[in-house]
């Protein structure tokens, strides 16, 4: 018989909830502006029910107060409104991930919310263009101020300052700067006042919003799901810009494809960008690394697409954007909606064959299954499914690469997945667990006549976070004594910070033996649903 003895339990003080608050710098419905539909899709990642209460402007009390069922979705939509920023809060510290879907004229974009603990000071495009010969009607960037005192903010493009601008607590500022292009792109707070920045561009009929990278978020290596400038395809063009933000030069080289063929290697010099791009090409995942980036050197990369006449830019993801579990908060592959195509693109950047579960809405079932190689990606459609949220798992923790990318009428727009970082609930230190034999004993008469010893073991987690899903996967030993305890053995969830839990197993010990070593391994998963290993 197994023994087990849970760890034992202690009580703490509740702790008022944490609320979690979701940006965006604007909302335009105006008919008059082309602005043909405007949606807020806020998903609830929880397992229970959550509240969201979403906020207009400066207006203390919220326009939408919301209670959504567990991984379901809402949507809110206001007719003929314009201004900014809009706020979503879950007073109750629910995690949801938030996108706003814009259809201006016949062009589609959708992006995603900025959640509160993500703000910085600083943030940074690759690239600014307003030209009316490159097809540009419009290109604002959006500065809200999200602290509690007045911004002085700085924005630079290249090495000169276009501008400075005192920004009140809560406001905001939409500066745009004709006849300009150019990068990189630098919005600063030099009093340290946390913003959220993006970048809204009309090119040709089309719209697109992006936002701005976090100045802490900065790397030497940036990854994107694919590459595609097949011309054939309604691709006119498909540059990889690199920005350079140092006084020094930066070497970086792109590589493009599963076998990471290097495309290049590019020198920029201080405080400018290059725009490589690679004509009739399609292939992915895409790497790009700086070769020379020492101490804190970092680059900057985006990928700016044209499609037949719609615009598209999409961040770069450095590695630690990478991660087992991304979100999306919707999906639509319908005719009637006039979707022509939708794929999720997921790329494995970890060790070993990445088995993926994608989950839509309230299904506990998931939607679908794949096994991607080391170093591969896969591209699915689901014609006809409409719904959300939208979760993308590595069953086994490899981190993934995973971005949706649709054509809506004839335009495109491509959105990453977001990562727990991203919508508020940022991955917890791993789980620890020790192994440590407590007793040796024959149980009973019957036992030491069949030779079975009996040896009591405790699993402990000296990690800080909670081994889930905790369980005995092999038991071995030497000189010919086998284990008469069938595996896998659940131990159930082992606490962090010291918790444990005590199982018994049982050796068939051949006459004449005087000791033996055991080996035992331990799975468990933390609270993202990574698998972690021991033993």
């Amino acid at each position: 018989m197994v023994v087990l003895f849970l760890a034992p339990a202690f009580s703490a003080q509740a702790q008022a909830p944490v609320p979690k608050v979701y940006y965006f710098n604007w909302y335009d419905s105006k008919p008059q502006n082309g602005m043909n539909g405007n949606w807020i899709v806020i998903g609830n990642l929880e397992d229970h029910q959550a509240t969201a209460a979403v906020y207009f402007g400066n207006e203390s009390t919220p326009r939408e107060t919301l209670t959504i069922d567990a991984k379901d979705r809402a949507l809110v939509t206001w007719p003929n409104t314009i201004g900014g920023p809009v706020k979503v809060v879950s007073p109750g510290g629910d995690t949801l991930v938030v996108t706003q879907r814009v259809v201006y004229k016949n062009s589609f974009n959708e992006v995603g919310a900025v959640e509160e603990s993500s703000l910085d000071d600083t943030y940074h495009f690759t690239w600014y263009d307003s030209k009316p010969q490159n097809g540009m009607k419009g290109n604002w960037i959006l500065v809200t101020n999200a602290d509690q005192q007045e911004a002085q903010v700085e924005i630079y493009i290249g090495a000169q300052k276009m501008g400075s601008y005192s920004v009140p607590a809560g406001g905001q500022i939409t500066p745009s700067f004709r006849n300009t292009i150019g990068g990189p792109v630098k919005v600063t707070s030099t009093n340290g006042q946390r913003l959220v920045v993006s970048q809204r561009v009309i090119c040709n009929d089309g719209f697109n919003e992006v936002m701005g990278m976090p100045d802490r978020e900065l790397d030497t290596v940036y990854f994107f799901t694919w590459y595609d400038m097949k011309k054939a395809w309604g691709m006119k063009g498909n540059w990889i810009l690199i920005a350079n933000g140092t006084g020094k030069t930066l070497e970086a080289e792109v590589f493009i494809g599963a076998g990471a063929s290097s495309r290049g290697t590019y020198s920029i010099g201080p405080y400018q960008s290059v725009t490589p791009y690679y004509p009739d090409l399609v292939d992915g995942p895409v790497r790009v690394v700086c070769k020379n980036c020492t101490g804190s050197d970092k680059i900057m990369v985006s990928q700016r697409i044209l499609y037949k006449d719609a615009f598209e830019e999409v961040q770069g993801t450095p590695p630690a954007g990478l991660s087992a579990e991304q979100y999306f908060g919707w999906y639509d592959l319908t005719a009637q909606n006039s979707m022509n195509g939708n794929w999720l693109l997921v790329a494995n950047q970890g060790v070993g064959t990445a088995t993926v579960d994608v989950f839509l809405g309230t299904s506990p079932t998931p939607l679908d299954t794949y096994s991607i190689p080391e170093g591969g990606r896969v591209t699915r459609q689901y014609p006809g499914v409409m719904g959300g949220p939208v979760r993308v798992v590595s069953r086994d923790g490899q981190p993934l690469m995973v971005s949706q990318r649709v054509i809506f009428k004839e335009s495109f727009n491509e959105l990453l997945g977001l990562t727990r970082q991203d919508v508020g609930s940022p991955v917890a230190p791993d789980p620890d667990l020790s192994l440590y034999r407590l007793n040796v004993y024959w149980a009973s008469m019957a036992d030491y006549q069949a030779n079975l010893l009996s040896v009591d073991m405790r699993v402990a987690n000296n990690g800080l976070s909670d081994g889930l899903n905790t369980s005995v996967t092999s038991i071995t030993a030497t000189a010919g004594v086998t284990s008469a305890t069938p595996v896998p053995l659940s131990l159930g969830n082992v606490a962090g910070g010291g918790g444990y839990a005590n199982f018994t197993v049982k050796y068939n010990v051949p006459a004449g033996v005087k000791a033996f070593n055991t080996a035992i391994q331990s799975q468990c998963q933390d609270g993202g649903g990574n698998w972690h290993y021991f033993g």
